[in-house]
């Protein structure tokens, strides 16, 4: 090659543009947004009893809804993964997780001494404005309940209890019941198909908001024991008429 050559290479390749990392590929745009947005609208089927446990999920049939390719499609299914709400099975593919009754009773059972551990902590009298905050979304959670909104229900629910244990103050406690509260996602549909155990779970958090500004904390932990049953309790029903799993524990968790 000679220097004249050499001298037009480099010319050409000191104004070339660079590749526009904006631009979209012939199947939608890229990247972690769109993972996020395919795990959060299959979250949300599986939170609403859209999608049922041991059901596949297909890849080709996620490309297509979502216009995009298989690798945002498994970025999505390992965010579900990690948080315990699908499962991978080698040469079977994605499906929504399973759990048997026992594990329901065990992740329950956790939970509760958890988030009783969160409310026997969290410090009395608890400050106005986060007794109006949590009124607040009370109030969304009991509209959401009266017009049936389960989406809602759902999200207005979360944001209540993050509210309150947040108040511990104790951020290792705070992370691991956020964390057991996502295995169990996929139960919640169960008692929410109930109107009258959404009706309870309204009427467990006005009493939850009349313990705090009564700095009753016995009562504060009662309703947090009682507010976790109906859920694995309608799970567990549900499996044993589905799956018929007679050895599996069929129990909900013990209430001390």
């Amino acid at each position: 090659m000679t220097a004249t050559s050499r001298n037009r290479i480099s010319r050409t390749r000191a104004h070339a543009k660079p590749p526009d990392r904006r631009a979209r590929s012939k199947h939608g745009t890229r990247g972690p947004a769109v993972a996020e947005l395919i795990a959060s609208s299959l979250e949300e089927e599986i939170v609403l009893g859209r999608r049922h446990p041991r059901e596949r999920l297909i890849e080709q049939d996620l490309c297509r809804q979502f216009n995009t390719h298989r690798a945002d499609v498994r970025l999505a299914f390992f965010a579900l993964e990690n948080k315990g709400i699908i499962e991978r099975i080698p040469n079977r593919g994605a499906m929504v997780r399973d759990l048997t009754p026992r594990e329901v009773t065990e992740i329950y059972a956790v939970r509760e001494e958890l988030e009783v551990m969160a409310v026997r902590t969290l410090p009395f009298p608890v400050a106005r404005r986060d007794v109006k905050r949590l009124e607040a979304i009370q109030r969304e959670h009991g509209a959401a309940v009266a017009s049936s909104d389960l989406l809602n229900v759902f999200h207005r629910n979360l944001d209540f209890h993050r509210t309150l244990y947040g108040l511990c103050d104790n951020k290792c406690l705070i992370e691991t019941i956020e964390q057991l509260a996502q295995k169990v996602y996929g139960i919640r549909s169960y008692a929410s198909a109930d109107p009258a155990a959404l009706d309870r779970a309204r009427r467990d958090h006005i009493g939850i908001l009349a313990a705090l500004r009564n700095a009753n904390r016995d009562e504060l932990i009662t309703l947090t024991r009682l507010h976790l049953e109906p859920s694995p309790q309608a799970y567990i029903r549900a499996y044993q008429r589905r799956f018929g799993d007679g050895n599996a524990m069929l129990t909900a968790p013990e209430k001390r």
